[in-house]
């Protein structure tokens, strides 16, 4: 699934409690149906010896697209990870509602588009990385192909009724190829990491192409108005767009395309639900005691990728200890790093790099049985996640730069008691939501030490204002309701009557 953030692999648990919400749901099916297409499918391809089975692995942002699609009807066209003897299954199994058809890949599309032009070209650019980015005309050859290809099936598969909504980078250019052959068609794209400054993003050598290719939709979402700025600016400079700034519109090729800032919210009750949950808090209890009375946790989540500051946020945690001596023995770092792009170059040489400064740092400090950083570098399920959420006096969070940062939302989302702080990247999307949070330069280690030592110096009261004024904004603005937010706008851009799209259940 799209979403930079996404590290919580969904469970069993998860699937059960959005089943219980969709049997809750009221939604009207409305006058559409919706075709939903996005890199990576809700699956896992399972073989044994009884042969190939596809099994859901719906979570988050997920669960939220197959709600949509059971209510309004449809289809979700995505790549199933890996080669399936399938091209398409009813979803969900027990009580089929809409198809999920899978784009094939070939060995070389993993490698040229996926690993290539996706994960090494646009990613490290939309995060502002140009000296990590690697870009190749065979590798874009392969990514105009791949995007014609999933376009070639949302045509076909598109009624005469449908809205498109196409999610990321990984497809930027399909809106413009669906255009040509279904000009009819409602088209959305959102577009789920940061958008550089025109000035960066014109290192991209088919800058123009690409741009092109989005202005094919009818709206482009994304996670905050800087966002928006640059990628109209981008639009105008190198396009020659007209621009209208009031209205968020971009005039180009005959078309207008419309733009948007849709902050992405996570399923803020799932969270609070699994937080309250009695096995969840012993854990969480539990976890507190193995580090000892009175001790104090500061917890940093991320997938291990160089755009999330993992080594400034070590390095800033041990300015913290040269500084505070009193707090050894009584204060740790909890470090989850989960595995990501493990066949990049540069996640292999970042994963040395970390190992190394914990190992350093351990080897400096430790003494009398306790161990200054604890290093998890794996998977975790959510029922494993939230209870390091409960028992962390402080999430530290230190994206050199994040679209939106959804960890932030679920440590805010995961203390009912409206205890804890957070610390967040000024250069992470939430920072624009979550102002309360204390906000720190990723690139200042001094400055991460001083968050840290006005985290545990925070009063109670103070402590509790702040999540509660946090949590209070994830309400409003939840997972579902920026979907509701995004298609009604989308609909809306094309004068079409419908019902409203209102996902919360009664």
């Amino acid at each position: 699934m799209p979403t930079g953030n996404n590290i919580i692999r969904p469970n069993r648990q998860r699937r059960m409690l959005y089943d219980t919400a969709r049997v809750q749901s009221r939604t009207p099916r409305g006058d559409y149906n919706l075709v939903v297409m996005s890199n990576r499918a809700p699956i896992r391809i399972v073989r044994d010896l009884s042969g190939e089975r596809i099994e859901p692995t719906v979570g988050g942002l997920g669960s939220t697209f197959q709600r949509l699609l059971e209510e309004k009807g449809g289809t979700w066209i995505a790549w199933p990870g890996g080669r399936t003897m399938q091209k398409r299954v009813a979803m969900p199994p027990y009580n089929p509602s809409f198809d999920l058809v899978f784009a094939e890949l070939t060995e070389r599309d993993v490698s040229n588009f996926y690993y290539g032009m996706c994960n090494q070209g646009l990613w490290p650019l939309m995060h502002y990385m140009t000296p990590l980015c690697h870009f190749n005309k065979l590798q874009w050859h392969n990514y105009q192909r791949v995007n014609m290809n999933f376009a070639s099936i949302a045509a076909t598969e598109a009624s005469s009724s449908s809205v498109v909504w196409v999610q990321d980078f990984h497809l930027a250019i399909t809106p413009m190829m669906i255009r040509a052959r279904r000009p009819e068609l409602p088209i959305g794209l959102f577009w789920h990491v940061p958008f550089p400054p025109q000035e960066l993003f014109r290192v991209f050598p088919w800058r123009r192409e690409l741009l092109v290719g989005m202005l094919g939709s009818d709206l482009i979402g994304f996670h905050t108005r800087p966002y928006v700025h640059h990628f109209e600016s981008a639009c105008e400079r190198i396009l020659g767009a007209k621009v209208d700034r009031e209205r968020d519109e971009i005039h180009f090729g005959g078309r207008t395309t419309k733009v948007g800032a849709f902050p992405l919210g996570i399923a803020v009750k799932y969270f609070e639900d699994l937080a309250e949950n009695p096995r969840v808090r012993d854990r969480a209890q539990r976890l507190r005691r193995s580090f000892g009375e009175n001790h104090r946790i500061v917890l940093g989540v991320d997938r291990l990728d160089y755009t999330k500051g993992l080594l400034q946020r070590i390095l800033g945690f041990e300015r913290y200890l040269e500084r505070n001596p009193s707090a050894h023995r009584n204060v740790s770092l909890v470090l989850i790093a989960v595995p990501s792009r493990t066949k990049i170059r540069e996640y292999s040489e970042l994963k040395r790099q970390v190992d190394e400064q914990v190992g350093r740092i351990i080897g400096r400090f430790s003494g009398e049985g306790w161990v200054p950083i604890r290093y998890l570098y794996t998977q975790f399920e959510t029922e494993d996640l939230v209870p390091y959420y409960e028992a962390a006096d402080v999430a530290l969070l230190t994206p050199l730069r994040d679209g939106m940062n959804l960890v932030a939302k679920e440590y805010v989302a995961s203390r009912p008691g409206n205890d804890g702080v957070l610390i967040l990247s000024e250069f992470a999307g939430a920072a624009e939501e979550m102002t309360e949070a204390l906000l720190v330069n990723p690139y200042d280690i001094d400055q991460i030490a001083v968050r840290i030592e006005e985290a545990f110096a925070m009063p109670a009261a103070e402590r509790a204002a702040r999540m509660s004024a946090m949590r209070a904004k994830l309400h409003v603005n939840d997972l579902e309701q920026w979907s509701s937010n995004f298609l009604d706008s989308l609909i809306g851009s094309r004068g079409i009557e419908h019902h409203a799209v209102q996902l919360t259940a009664d």
